[in-house]
């Protein structure tokens, strides 16, 4: 059994903006590559010690390598503008082409498509009364910094807030969530593999009340290894309040169950919700900010068995009013996370529980599309652990909430867990990857590439799949069918620059897992 960290470990948070040289903050993303988070695109991190300003103008919510150049991007939903970031520092950009709609208060970063370029998302919302809701736009990275519209959302338009993205089927591609205000079911939109998506909230339960949602969060909630829904609902008295939608997995075709609040009392004016392991105990705990001055922001720990418990005061997060601003990252790398909200920094101290910081690296080189590579910024990948019984699950994403955006780099809380823990990284175009024996309480950076074991699932005939390869190197693919017992299928010396697997015996399996590795 997975031992978590006693009830009176005290976790608190103090205000260090002044301290720390800020005046206000911004989007967790380490914009110079040195594995100290800033708070970009102002605020650079001195090695946790403090922050300086630079001279960098704008700033969008929304930040990945949109051009696998190395340097950190961005996208601000207000304009629809898209800036890209220069070695000097500097970032250029542009607005994009075609606005489908009038208004927008939300988006999100993600490869639909898988191939190695991160995409656009931009959601519409509405002109209220002046006009209803505006349409959602699908924006296609193209490379050579070039974007196009191929697609608007279809179906009926609907006020979208904020936009989330997960691949929560396990099917290899990345589906979207979108938030919806003035009463209407917030859209859950499947990708259909080929391009397209096709709104599907009602089949897989994932409505979320129908309430007037600004914001919702993707989180492995009860460590099974599959992402669930919190469902924010801003909510007049006796309209739908928020909840927790339960993943059900692929016996129940990955449906969700509504579990309610679980705990959360209610507040009219909940916004913005994030998610993190604030106590390093490994469950995903919950933090949620408030607009109405009379309410205030909140932090509820999971206690598990879908038990939330407010802890907000005794945190020394009372009074915080106001804000749709809530998002976790670790300044300091000292392996708990710290928070911003309402342009302030808290830094939190008391967690006794082991950690471990995951940073991924896709392999994607080049501001062209490339079927088969992962983004620099690895947009999409996911990271499991398991420890006993539990399965805990983080995935690398551009959007939290309503405009808010966690540090990109995986964090795990431990709790007493002292030896090495191993690592199964689900990259966005399946691949699994193994990375075995590892030292908990520090910072890791993975990058993605063949010269470790390397898995992938298959579940339709046929049975095979292409991978990436380095002439003059000796491959070995294996099969499994239960990730025990392996067998040799094939072995070459390869010649190319891939290469495609087809398995013989394919008709005797349901389902099969591959692995290719490099034996000289």
């Amino acid at each position: 059994m997975f031992p978590v960290l006693a009830q009176d470990a005290q976790v608190r948070f103090e205000d260090v903006t002044a301290v720390m040289g800020l005046d206000g903050t911004g989007s967790w993303v380490d914009i110079d590559n040195d594995g100290w988070v800033d708070l970009a695109p102002r605020w650079r991190n001195v090695e946790g010690t403090r922050f300086v300003a630079t001279d960098a103008g704008g700033g969008g919510e929304y930040w990945a390598d949109l051009d696998n150049d190395g340097h950190m991007d961005f996208f601000g939903y207000a304009g629809g503008s898209v800036s890209f970031g220069e070695a000097d520092g500097s970032h250029s950009g542009f607005q994009l082409p075609e606005r489908p709609h009038g208004v927008s208060d939300g988006g999100v970063l993600l490869d639909f498509d898988n191939d190695g370029l991160v995409d656009v998302w931009w959601a519409g919302y509405e002109n209220w009364p002046v006009a209803g809701a505006y349409p959602d736009g699908l924006y296609w990275n193209q490379g050579s910094r070039r974007f196009a519209l191929p697609e608007v959302a279809p179906g009926p338009a609907r006020p979208t807030r904020g936009v989330t993205a997960c691949d929560f089927d396990n099917d290899h591609d990345v589906d979207v969530y979108g938030s919806n205000y003035r009463l209407q079911p917030n859209q859950l939109w499947i990708n259909d593999g080929d391009g397209s998506f096709t709104e599907s909230a009602g089949a897989y339960g994932a409505l979320g009340g129908g309430g007037h949602s600004i914001g919702s969060a993707w989180g492995d909630i009860d460590n099974d290894g599959l992402f669930d829904i919190f469902a924010g609902n801003f909510a007049h008295p006796g309209q739908p309040q928020s909840r927790f939608l339960r993943n059900l997995g692929p016996e129940n075709g990955y449906r969700f169950e509504d579990r309610g609040p679980c705990g959360v009392r209610y507040q009219e004016s909940y916004a913005s919700p994030a998610l993190g392991d604030y106590d390093n105990d490994g469950d995903l705990d919950l933090f949620f900010t408030t607009v109405y001055g009379g309410d205030q922001v909140v932090l509820y720990r999971n206690d598990g068995d879908w038990r939330f418990t407010e802890v907000t005061g005794e945190a020394g997060l009372g009074d915080i009013r106001e804000t749709y601003h809530g998002s976790w990252g670790d300044y300091d790398n000292d392996g708990d996370l710290d928070l911003t909200t309402k342009g302030r920094l808290y830094r939190s101290s008391g967690a006794t529980g082991h950690w471990l910081k995951v940073r991924l690296v896709g392999n994607a080189r080049r501001d062209l599309p490339e079927p088969g590579a992962v983004n620099r910024a690895a947009i999409g990948a996911q990271v499991r652990i398991q420890l006993g019984t539990r399965t805990l699950t983080r995935q690398v994403e551009s959007a939290t909430g309503r405009g808010n955006m966690n540090e990109q780099t995986l964090h795990f809380g431990l709790g007493s867990r002292l030896d090495p823990v191993d690592l199964k990284i689900t990259w966005p175009d399946g691949f699994l990857q193994l990375v075995d024996g590892v030292e908990v309480d520090q910072m890791l950076t993975v990058g993605y590439r063949m010269k470790a074991p390397v898995l992938r699932s298959i579940t339709a005939k046929p049975f095979g799949f292409r991978f990436d390869t380095e002439p003059n190197r000796t491959y070995s693919i294996e099969g499994s069918e239960d990730l025990k017992a392996w067998e040799v299928l094939e072995q070459f010396k390869s010649t190319k620059r891939s290469h495609q697997f087809s398995d013989p015996g394919q008709e005797k399996f349901q389902q099969q897992y591959y692995r290719a590795k490099v034996v000289e």
